[in-house]
């Protein structure tokens, strides 16, 4: 029986920040991951013979510069922007707005359709550099300690920090906070904005992932988390932070192991963990265990019937993970353009009714017919990925329900395909003679391959209850009711998508 300090389950970038982490503090850590490749869905995979991916998600501008330098990623090969990627928005009637990370050469692009909306999108990322302090400093720490029932002087100290950073804004931009952040994105936009598409596009990042419309009320704060965190471009997308992650943790001394499959997280006889049981019987020892996975998968599957507490395994029970993302992966045998134009990230939504539209389906388990779409096109940068002169369209399709009522056939699968592709030859008509190859993955999918409950990218949905006291309150610091078991997973604060930040955070905690 082998023996270890931490064993960390699941080898995706979270996963691996922690390991290495650990690691690096001198910890005898094992990482084990039930696929047989690393990154999760940060890993890049060929999906057609010739044609890969760089990872099921695309976005890496929310990755944190602190797990960065602590690891010297750099020192791995990793090339990191400060600065986000650009991104077009698209109009289904051939106009175009390319949003880029310098304020001033947006609002040029803008004003060619309104100069009214120009000068709003200043003031508008005016109020996000104000408003970023106060959300940096949530979401990039620990919560804080909100027990009121063992409330120390410390504790008390955090949260006034966090109060006077509010207060700091100043009156007129700390009231425009707490106006706008209960608000509905629609409602939010239309104050500032009246071009349709540039409304949709800006709003759409806030619905990745949701079960909302635009007009779900509490989504603007969705959309102004996303728009602080969001500074950064990790030049080869999530699969290129992967490999760096891998080295790093590699370095330090961590132990991996790949198609590992955990069968049981044990115990012993005082209720603490010892350590984990893979499928086939091997059992490998350890005080403390570092999920990754999902909260769900950790605590309903990984445990035997009634061997945690009823109120622990109840509230794990009530998080809501309803998945509404798909992925379809495109192999492309010319170059492709949206709109006229080369671009390697774009939206889709054209118009807050057309997002509300496609939204309406999901809540009785249908499935829209007009999804919107963040397309990613890897090959414009990384030509590699797909034979020379060919390209890979890689898209999140939102607003498609996990639990479909017809069944996630083969027949709905072609159709959800055939659905994106007519959707993309409003903007780039022809495609579809030029496909090669595809591969449709439903929420359905990502939970048989990637072990995401519900099929949700996330872990978990983004929204106000569900995010600083994130799973649930008594495991919102990483720790658990189950001595030596913690998490490190996008479950945990602050959330989903590639960020490294809970297996940052997860690890600083096992570490305390």
């Amino acid at each position: 029986m082998s023996q270890y300090d931490i064993i960390v389950i699941g080898g995706g970038h979270n996963g691996l920040t922690t390991a290495a982490i650990l690691a690096k503090k001198g910890k005898k850590v094992l990482v084990v991951e039930k696929r047989d490749v690393l990154g999760g869905i940060a890993a890049g995979e060929e999906f057609h013979p010739g044609y890969s991916t760089t990872g099921l998600l695309h976005d890496t501008s929310g990755v944190r510069t602190e797990a960065i330098k602590k690891l010297q990623l750099e020192n791995h090969g990793l090339e990191f922007e400060n600065a986000r990627a650009d991104v077009m928005l698209l109009s289904k009637d051939g106009k175009s707005i390319n949003i880029q990370s310098d304020v001033d050469s947006t609002a040029t692009a803008i004003k060619e359709f309104s100069e009214k909306d120009a000068g709003a999108y200043r003031e508008y990322q005016a109020f996000i550099k104000k408003v970023g302090k106060v959300f940096d400093n949530l979401m990039d720490n620990p919560p804080p300690d909100i027990d009121v029932e063992h409330l120390t002087m410390a504790s008390l100290v955090v949260l006034a920090k966090k109060g006077m950073l509010l207060k700091g804004l100043g009156n007129k931009t700390m009231m425009e906070l707490l106006k706008v952040a209960p608000m509905c994105v629609a409602d939010f936009l239309n104050e500032k904005f009246e071009t349709d598409f540039l409304k949709a596009g800006l709003a759409a990042p806030a619905l990745y992932g949701s079960y909302a419309g635009p007009w779900s009320a509490y989504s603007t704060i969705n959309l102004l988390l996303w728009e602080c965190a969001s500074k950064s471009n990790v030049k080869g997308g999530p699969q290129a932070l992967v490999d760096a992650l891998q080295k790093a943790a590699e370095q330090a001394g961590v132990e991996i192991r790949t198609g590992a499959e955990v069968e049981k997280i044990l115990l012993d006889n005082e209720g603490a963990v010892s350590g984990v049981r893979l499928k086939g019987g091997e059992e490998i020892h350890a005080k403390k265990v570092a999920a990754s996975c999902t909260p769900k998968e950790t605590f309903l599957n990984l445990f035997d019937d009634f061997e945690i507490e009823y109120e622990l395994d109840y509230w794990i029970d009530k998080i809501r993970s309803r998945g509404t993302t798909a992925k379809v992966n495109l192999a492309i045998n010319k170059s492709v353009q949206l709109n006229g134009k080369t671009v390697e990230y774009a939206r889709t939504g054209n118009s807050f009714d057309e997002m509300e539209k496609a939204f309406d389906p999901v809540k009785y388990r249908e499935v829209t017919g007009a999804p919107f779409l963040d397309i990613h096109i890897p090959t414009v940068s990384n030509p590699s990925l797909a034979p020379e002169g060919h390209s890979v369209v890689s898209i999140l399709v939102h607003q498609i329900p996990y639990d479909f009522e017809a069944g996630w056939s083969a027949d709905a699968k072609k159709q959800l395909g055939d659905d994106v592709l007519k959707e993309l030859e409003i903007y780039s008509p022809g495609i579809s003679s030029a496909v090669v190859g595809m591969e449709i993955l439903t929420p359905a999918d990502f939970e048989e391959r990637y072990t995401l409950t519900e099929g949700h990218i996330f872990h978990g949905e983004h929204f106000v209850d569900q995010l600083v006291t994130r799973p649930i309150p008594s495991c919102a610091r990483y720790t658990t009711p189950v001595s030596g078991l913690y998490l490190c997973g996008s479950g945990s604060h602050p959330g989903g998508g590639i960020t490294c930040m809970p297996g940052y955070l997860g690890a600083s905690m096992i570490l305390k």
